[in-house]
């Protein structure tokens, strides 16, 4: 969109257009669905930063009039108009919070996939303190403190406790000792082999390391829990 289109919106909301222009105006939001929705967009967020910018936000307001600088050049039209810096202050605002929007829609991220089910590994007659807490603290999403009592169990022979021990690990960011419990849930013969796939993704992708992420979930094949989620994540990925 280029400024001419911001500066007819920004004089139709000010009602600084003649009746014709007015006219003519109304007629091309009518006629174009792509200018009427840019319109809506602009009016919706000319309204909020009317608001937004206050005495206590005139650093943000010089930082987007150097941005509005950078994008946008006034031309000759054929109306004399006292150009408002606020047209390309809010102008340059849009643009920026689209665009990273829209940028950001097309990234997927750890955060969208990393819903967990429930931790159950202890029994009613299990003793250890430190597997309950550790269930505890997981079931709370309190990883840090679930990783803590993890560390203080000492036998992992049970896959369960490889693979929840190795989520929490994810969240926590320790990735190299995640991926050492998952390989070998990978590797062995568990009701966990095809999560332990799912998660080894979900730790590369929380890496960004999304050449390694789409290695491992084109693994995942289509008689497993996960290969639906999966294959959303290519798709993103793509």
């Amino acid at each position: 969109m280029n400024e001419e289109l911001y500066i007819r919106f920004e004089q139709y909301l000010a009602d600084e257009m003649t009746s014709e222009e007015e006219s003519d105006f109304e007629q091309l939001l009518e006629s174009d669905s792509d200018v009427n929705e840019k319109f809506q967009i602009y009016k919706n967020w000319t309204n909020y930063l009317e608001h937004k910018f206050d005495s206590e936000t005139e650093k943000f307001n010089q930082n987007l009039k150097s941005i509005a600088a950078q994008h946008f050049t006034a031309k000759k039209v054929t109306k004399v108009i006292a150009f408002k810096p606020w047209y390309y202050v809010v102008a340059a605002t849009i643009v920026v919070v689209i665009g990273t929007w829209m940028m950001m829609q097309n990234d997927p991220s750890y955060s969208d996939f990393n819903q967990h089910e429930t931790a159950v590994f202890v029994e009613r007659s299990d003793s250890n303190e430190n597997l309950k807490l550790a269930q505890e603290a997981f079931n709370k999403k309190d990883y840090q403190l679930a990783v803590a009592a993890f560390d203080k169990i000492h036998d992992f022979r049970k896959p369960e406790l490889q693979y929840f021990y190795a989520i929490a690990l994810i969240e926590t960011n320790d990735y190299t000792k995640a991926e050492l419990f998952l390989d070998q849930l990978r590797g062995g013969n568990s009701v966990y082999k095809a999560k332990a796939t799912w998660y080894l993704a979900l730790s590369y992708l929380k890496q960004d390391k999304k050449a390694d992420c789409k290695s491992i979930l084109q693994q995942i094949t289509s008689d497993t829990e996960d290969f639906d989620k999966a294959q959303e994540l290519l798709n993103d990925l793509e």
